[in-house]
């Protein structure tokens, strides 16, 4: 039987594997790409019905959200950015990405607390959450920090929680721990992939 120390090296190998394969795509297929997995949310029926929405801003080579948290803002929807402090992560209103962000931990762009109110994770409908890769079981391998896993943790149970994902970033079998929270729906760029056990 594995033990966690077991599936966290082989999260840290498949971790490697999938970030240099994220990071190869060039700039106009990552950019494309993005932009298709982009539409595929906004034509989805829970970000269209819901009214606050947990996202997180891009980093590096991750799919680009800021289209997203433009729409979502211009919809007249609240939307809610992570800021990392410690351990844990702290949520807060945005409505304006010019203003309301600075460079915070690891470089990521975080909500500036003396501009931005502060979010109760109860007032969150829906929550897209990033990821390095995903399974078919909806198993979902972060960067090792176990951030999200935390906040998906104090979600309410009707709260969907999506990921946003290149198709090279979905894989056979994701290694998972006790601890380790999976995701409702997968978008790729080519396909919309959702847990039909979700709303038994």
């Amino acid at each position: 039987m594995k033990t966690d120390n077991d599936i966290n090296f082989e999260k840290k190998i498949i971790r490697k594997k999938i970030t240099d394969d994220r990071n190869s795509l060039k700039s106009e297929e990552h950019k494309i790409k993005s932009k298709k997995i982009t539409d595929n949310l906004l034509k989805l029926d829970e970000y269209i019905k819901a009214g606050t929405i947990f996202i997180y801003y891009p980093f590096r080579s991750e799919i680009d959200t800021t289209a997203i948290i433009k729409d979502a803002i211009l919809k007249g929807k609240k939307v809610v950015l992570p800021k990392v402090e410690g351990r844990e992560i702290k949520t807060f209103f945005v409505s304006d990405l010019r203003k309301d962000l600075k460079s915070g931990s690891f470089g990521i762009l975080e909500p500036e607390i003396s501009r931005c109110k502060e979010a109760d994770v109860n007032e969150i409908d829906l929550a897209i959450v990033p990821g390095l890769c995903f399974d078919m079981n909806f198993s979902r391998i972060g960067y090792g920090g176990g951030f999200y896993d935390k906040i998906l943790g104090k979600l309410g149970k009707d709260v969907k929680k999506i990921a946003l994902a290149f198709d090279l970033q979905i894989i056979s079998n994701v290694p998972s721990c006790s601890h380790d929270k999976k995701v409702d729906i997968i978008l790729t760029e080519s396909k919309i992939y959702k847990d039909l056990t979700i709303d038994k």
